[in-house]
């Protein structure tokens, strides 16, 4: 029998002295090198899907999200059955989910960034 794929939302997180970009972080029960980070968007009826804001500068975490252990650039090499990732999106609607391959996400109440991921991921504005 096949298992479901899952995701499970573990936060969406403000960042300090920006209010239009936010950190989500999630677990997925799926390999890293399964996860297409650009498949998280959210639907904008106004623009054409290329056009849709999408998740970017994504870090891979370890198990108990403490430390980086893959970027974008860097994460081919990572092995396992399970995902642990935090990217940013920018100008989130809290009143749509989350799109993703795995499906649709809900989005919960933004919350201040964790200590433990403020440490290791910083946050670079898109130009």
């Amino acid at each position: 029998m096949e298992s479901k794929l899952t995701v499970q939302l573990l936060g969406v997180y403000t960042i300090n002295g920006v209010s239009d970009i936010h950190l989500l972080e999630l677990n997925i029960s799926s390999s890293p090198s399964d996860v297409d980070v650009s498949s998280f968007t959210q639907k904008d009826d106004k623009l054409p899907k290329d056009s849709w804001q999408t998740a970017y500068d994504e870090h891979f975490l370890n198990d108990d999200g403490t430390e980086v252990i893959g970027t974008y650039l860097e994460h081919d090499s990572l092995i396992g059955d399970k995902t642990r990732i935090a990217f940013f999106m920018y100008f989130i609607d809290f009143n749509k989910p989350l799109l993703s391959q795995y499906g649709e996400i809900q989005l919960s109440i933004a919350t201040p960034i964790p200590d433990r991921l403020l440490k290791i991921i910083d946050f670079e504005p898109v130009d």
